[in-house]
């Protein structure tokens, strides 16, 4: 059966750590709690769609360390499909989530093995059963593969990206093989200002507004913009008290796309992307909600639009 989303990108192991205030130099802190479970931004987001009832397929690697196998074990008991989730020697991607109270958090990381992992043909073949593909924070390989792949003219999926943090201050140049056959682009506003090169949002977002047909921007506690080249609209957040911000970003995204998989408005991408990502706040880690909880948090919250 013909997949409808396929996600490539990192896959780590996150290591969330919660602190009670970040250590000045020199100062012991001692944690408040700790959590290790699988992550990384592509297959968080592979994960997310899956258990919204996605079909979804993933497109990385792990590496020959103890928690390689862990990742992919993770990834197919989530029901996401692993064939191109490659073992490769060495180590595999780890990210450390440093969380004070209120949510607030700090990321350092390793790519291991999502570092070594390049497109090849077994690659194309399979994208090619897609009807979306989504890619988060590329490797300049990965960049220069898909722009020659969509250059070709093969009758590739519509293509997402999210740059993230530091895919963003390598600015809209980098991404120029890829941003002729994009269909979504999803970021922050802050990662809106970095790409384009301007300083000034608004400015900002109708340049990239002019450079792709659906930008969305994810505003946290303020919800979220869904820019058009015919629409202009902001979708309110959800009231919640927040845990751990990790992995609400990629919780959105895959529900926004299911959304529009499912011939949903982007009114209601929006608002099922506001919802996921607020779940996930309530929780340590980038634990995504099943469609089920999902649904009852809208029927729950019908007051907000």
């Amino acid at each position: 059966m013909r997949l409808e989303l396929v996600a490539l990108g990192d896959i780590n192991w996150d290591t969330v750590l919660i602190l009670p205030h970040l250590p000045a130099a020199d100062e012991e802190v001692e944690l408040a709690g700790i959590r290790e479970t699988p992550g990384g931004d592509a297959a968080n987001v592979a994960v997310a769609f899956a258990r919204l009832g996605g079909r979804v397929g993933m497109v990385g690697a792990v590496g020959g360390d103890t928690v390689g196998g862990t990742l992919r074990g993770h990834l197919a008991a989530a029901g996401v499909e692993v064939p191109r989730v490659l073992l490769l020697a060495g180590p595999s991607g780890r990210a450390f989530s440093l969380v004070e109270p209120g949510g607030v958090r700090r990321l350092l990381y390793t790519r291991g093995a999502n570092a070594r992992r390049e497109l090849v043909d077994e690659d194309l073949a399979y994208v090619l059963n897609a009807e979306w593909l989504y890619i988060a924070d590329p490797l300049p390989t990965v960049v220069e593969t898909l722009g020659k792949w969509y250059r070709a003219g093969w009758s590739l999926p519509r293509l997402a990206l999210d740059p993230g943090s530091v895919g963003a201050t390598r600015g809209a140049e980098f991404f120029a093989p890829i941003f002729p056959h994009l269909s979504a682009l999803f970021l922050n506003e802050g990662e809106a200002r970095e790409l384009s090169g301007r300083e000034e949002f608004r400015e900002a977002l109708e340049l990239l507004r002019e450079a792709c047909p659906l930008v969305v921007v994810k505003r946290g506690e303020r919800g979220a913009l869904v820019v058009t080249r015919e629409v202009d609209f902001a979708s309110p957040a959800f009231p919640v008290r927040a845990a751990d911000t990790t992995g609400c970003g990629d919780a959105f995204n895959a529900a926004f796309l299911f959304c529009l998989v499912r011939g949903k408005s982007l009114w209601e991408a929006a608002r099922w992307g506001n919802a996921a990502g607020a779940l996930v706040a309530q929780r340590l880690g980038a634990h995504a909600p099943t469609r089920e909880e999902l649904e009852g948090f809208l029927a729950r919250n019908e007051g907000v639009r």
